[in-house]
C-alpha cells in the first residue's frame, strides 16, 4: 500500500532532520567519544544501579526472536518496539532536545555539552534496558524493528517516481525491458537470411546473457522491496512512528 504525498512529504522532512541533526551531533560530541565501555566507566556514579541495568538486559535478552523470513513485522510487537521508542523519547529525549537543538545551530563545539555526552549515554543505556525488559523485547528484536520501520518507510516514501512506481519496480521494468529487446533482436536475427550462422549465433548468445542479467538483477531488487503488510500497519501507526524518530540520539550507541 503507498502512502499519500503528504505522507511521503512528511517522511522526507522527518527523516532529512533526522540525518541532518545527526550529523551535527556526531560532529559535536566526536571528541568526546570513548565508546560504550568507556562511557560506562566514566558515568559509573551516573547509574545508581548498574547491576539492575545488567539484569533488565539479561531478562530482555532471554526472549527468543527469528527475524521472518518474509520480512513482515506483527502488529503486537510493533506495539511493544512503540512502548520501547516512547519511552526513551520522554525520560531522556524531550530532557536533553533543547540541547541538541542548540548545538545544531551552532559552528563551534560547547565544552559543556561535550561533558554531558557520557551522562546522555549511559541516561540511554538503562531506560532502554528497563523499557525492553517491561515490554519483553530482546535486543537484536528491537534493533530489526528499529532498521524494518524506519527503513521501509524511507523506502516507500521517498524512492518513488512521480506515478507512484518504487525504484525497485522501475528497475525490474527496465531489466525485462532489455531482455524483450534482445529476444526480438535474437529473433529478426534468425529470420534474416543475408546473416551468416555465426552472427545468428552472435544474436542468440546476447539475448541468453540479457535474460541472464536480468533473472540476477530481478533478485537483487527485491532486497528495496517492501511488504505491503508492513506499509499498512505503519500507516495506522503513523503517528506514533513519526512522533518517537528521535534526532541526533539515533546515532548515539547505547
Amino acid at each position: 500500500m503507498a502512502l499519500t504525498r503528504g505522507t511521503k512529504i512528511a517522511l522526507g522532512c522527518v527523516f532529512a532532520a533526522v540525518f541532518a541533526v545527526g550529523v551535527v551531533v556526531l560532529a559535536v560530541f566526536g571528541a568526546a567519544w570513548w565508546g560504550i565501555g568507556k562511557a560506562k566507566e566514566a558515568t559509573a556514579g551516573f547509574v545508581a544501579d548498574q547491576e539492575n541495568v545488567e539484569k533488565d538486559l539479561a531478562k530482555a535478552n532471554a526472549n527468543p526472536f527469528t527475524v521472518p523470513p518474509d520480512g513482515v513485522v506483527q502488529e503486537d510487537r510493533l506495539v511493544k518496539f512503540l512502548a520501547v521508542r516512547q519511552r526513551l523519547h520522554d525520560e531522556v529525549y524531550v530532557k536533553h532536545q533543547a540541547m541538541i537543538e542548540a548545538q545544531a545551530k551552532k559552528e563551534k563545539a560547547d565544552l559543556g555539552a561535550l561533558a554531558k555526552l557520557p551522562f546522555i549515554i549511559a541516561e540511554l543505556h538503562a531506560a532502554k534496558a528497563r523499557a525492553l525488559a517491561a515490554q519483553g523485547m530482546s535486543e537484536t528484536e528491537f534493533n530489526w524493528l528499529f532498521r524494518t520501520v524506519y527503513g521501509n518507510l524511507m523506502l516507500d516514501g521517498m524512492a518513488r517516481s512521480g506515478d507512484g512506481t518504487t525504484v525497485a519496480e522501475a528497475d525490474r521494468a527496465s531489466l525485462k525491458a532489455m531482455a524483450e529487446q534482445a529476444e526480438k533482436a535474437s529473433e529478426a536475427a534468425e529470420a534474416n537470411p543475408a546473416l551468416s550462422p555465426e552472427t545468428k549465433e552472435q544474436f542468440r548468445a546476447a539475448a541468453k546473457r540479457a535474460r541472464e542479467e536480468a533473472k540476477r538483477g530481478v533478485e537483487m531488487t527485491k532486497a528495496l522491496d517492501v511488504p505491503p503488510a508492513n506499509l499498512a500497519l505503519f500507516k495506522k501507526h503513523r503517528e506514533e512512528i513519526l512522533k518517537y524518530t528521535m534526532g541526533g540520539l539515533e546515532l548515539i550507541p547505547f
